[in-house]
C-alpha cells in the first residue's frame, strides 16, 4: 500500500506495544519513551484518532503505564506472542475503516518491528514515530528501525503526527498543542 501524504486522523490508529511498568526500565530512555508515547496517545484522542494498546504476558511485566493507559480507546489487549498485531486489533482496525497505523513502544527490534511487519502483511499503511520507540540496547534499536524502514515503514516524530492529525492552526485544539509542544521541548532540553 503506498505511503499517504499525511496523517490523517480520520484513517489513522495509534498503536501503543506493551509500554508496561515493569519493562520502562529495561529500556534505553524509558522515561522519554513513557512522555514521548503518553504525549502521542493524549493528542491522538484530542484529534479523534484511536488508542489502542497491547501488554506482552502482563502478569510478569505489570500494566501499561498510567500515563499511557489513561488515554486508550479500549483496555490494552493482553498477549504472548510478540507481535501487536493480534486478530482483535486488527478487527478494530477494520472495523473503525482505520488503513493507516502509527506505531509507539518497545522492543522496537522485537515486538514493534514484528507488528511493523504483520500490519504490512495485510495491506496497512504503517508510520513510525521514531521518538516514542526504545529497545534494551542502542544497536537493536537502530537495527529495528533500518529493518521496518526498509519494509516500507513511513518514519515520522511525536510532533509531525500530531501536527499532521490537527491539520490546521484553526483547528480548536491548536493553541493548546502549541503550548504543551513548548513545553514538552523545554522539559526534553532540562536536565537528563
Amino acid at each position: 500500500m503506498p505511503s499517504p501524504p499525511r496523517l490523517r486522523p480520520d484513517d489513522c490508529a495509534l498503536l501503543v506495544v506493551d509500554v508496561q511498568e515493569r519493562l520502562v526500565p529495561a529500556v534505553a530512555r524509558g522515561k522519554a519513551l513513557v512522555n514521548s508515547a503518553s504525549f502521542l496517545a493524549r493528542w491522538a484522542r484530542v484529534a479523534g484518532v484511536p488508542v489502542f494498546a497491547t501488554e506482552q504476558y502482563p502478569k510478569g511485566l505489570g500494566p501499561t503505564v498510567p500515563a499511557v493507559a489513561e488515554s486508550l480507546s479500549r483496555p490494552a489487549e493482553a498477549k504472548t506472542r510478540f507481535s501487536a498485531a493480534t486478530p482483535a486489533i486488527i478487527e478494530a482496525l477494520h472495523r473503525d475503516a482505520r488503513r493507516t497505523v502509527l506505531l509507539a513502544g518497545m522492543e522496537t527490534h522485537i515486538c514493534v518491528a514484528q507488528t511493523a511487519l504483520d500490519l504490512l502483511a495485510e495491506d496497512f499503511v504503517v508510520a513510525l514515530a521514531l521518538d516514542a520507540v526504545s529497545a534494551g540496547g542502542d544497536s537493536d534499536h537502530e537495527a529495528g528501525i533500518a529493518r521496518m524502514r526498509q519494509a516500507g515503514v513511513v518514519p515520522v516524530t511525536v510532533e509531525m503526527a500530531v501536527y499532521e492529525w490537527l491539520g490546521d492552526a484553526a483547528h480548536p485544539a491548536f493553541k493548546e498543542l502549541a503550548a504543551a509542544v513548548r513545553a514538552r521541548r523545554e522539559q526534553s532540553d532540562g536536565p537528563t
